[in-house]
This record gives structure tokens, sequence and C-alpha cells, in this order.
């Protein structure tokens, strides 16, 4: 009997196999943070609520965010704004002309200097065109707006005395369900009233 020849296992070196430990560490901070935030925000699976006012500054964080950075938290919370936007028209079935004057009634009326706000292109008649180019960058310039543009979110948030970068939670810690159920609650007419209260 012959014997066969054993066949050794080679590994597949990867790019990431051959950089230096600190640049590995890097690259993998890289991957988890701003990339994976970009996506179906009702999907996430863990969250994170400020102490106070848990309702307001409440978002829900992807999977890889186990520790997020304020800019992360930031493009989370206008991505809820978003969902928040899309949501109330859904359920309330408003129009995105009625939304508008809702969002600008409450805008006008809390502000203290004026801001430019999204606006809805307009037919000749006058009536606010349903024909937007895109709802999406409608509300996304609308999330930027409450978030960014007005400077009373990051007021606010500045009064909570968060400091960043602040640890998500996921489905083992005791109090994310109830904060889930918060999440699911809370509507854009309450959150607007929680901002501007």
């Amino acid at each position: 009997m012959t014997s066969q020849p054993v066949k050794r296992y080679r590994p597949i070196l990867r790019l990431n196999d051959l950089l230096h430990p600190i640049q590995q560490r890097e690259r993998a901070i890289e991957f988890a943070t701003i990339d994976e935030p970009i996506g179906p925000y009702p999907d996430y699976s863990r969250l994170w609520a400020s102490s106070r006012m848990p309702a307001l500054f409440l978002v829900k964080a992807p999977r890889s965010t186990s520790r997020m950075t304020e800019e992360v938290y930031l493009v989370l919370i206008k991505q809820r704004v978003n969902w928040m936007i899309q949501t109330w028209m859904q359920t309330a079935r408003t129009s995105l002309a009625e939304t508008q004057r809702m969002l600008e009634t409450k805008l006008n009326s809390c502000e203290t200097h004026p801001i430019d706000f999204p606006v809805l292109d307009e037919d000749i008649d006058g009536y606010a065109s349903e024909r937007v180019a895109s709802s999406k960058q409608w509300r996304d310039e609308w999330a930027e707006t409450l978030i960014v543009t007005s400077d009373r979110f990051s007021e606010m948030l500045s009064l909570q005395g968060v400091k960043f970068p602040v640890q998500s939670l996921d489905k083992s810690h005791p109090e994310f369900q109830e904060l889930l159920n918060l999440h699911q609650e809370v509507d854009l007419e309450a959150w607007l009233s929680l901002l501007y209260s």
C-alpha cells in the first residue's frame, strides 16, 4: 500500500491580516460606526435613551453600535425623525401638505428667531404640490431642520449632561422592552410637543 500525501491546510490571507494591529483596530472602528447606521431604521436591534426625557432622545441603533459617538447619535436621531414623519403620514392619513403645515406651525410658534425650513413646491393655483421629487428627501430635510438647524434639540441634549460615547442597550437589558414600547408609542406630534415644551 502506498500512502497518499497529506494535504496541508493553507490559510487564506486577507488584507486585514497584513495590517499592523493598530491599523486593524482603526479599520474595525471605521466599519463599525458611521457606515452601518445608514439602513432600515425600524430593523435596528439596540436602543439608547437618556435617563431624563427618554421619549425625546430615544433612538434605535444597529447591532454593531454598542458604543455610540455623538456623530452616530445625530445620524440615528435624524433617522428616527424621518421615520416618525413617515409613520405619522401613514397612520394619521395626512397628506404632505397637511404634515408640512403642522411642522411649520410648530416650528414658527416655538422658535425665537426665523428658521429656513423645507417647503413644498406650489402648483399654479397656489396649493402645495403632492408631486414632490422625493418625499424621502423632504423628510430628510425636515429631520435636518429639527435636529441641526434649530438650536432647540442641541440645547435640550446638552441640558441632559450626556457624555458621548454612550453605551446602547441590547434585548437582554431589563429596561429594553419598556424603552422599545415607548419608542413605538411616541408619535411625531407627541415628540414635537416634548421638543418645544
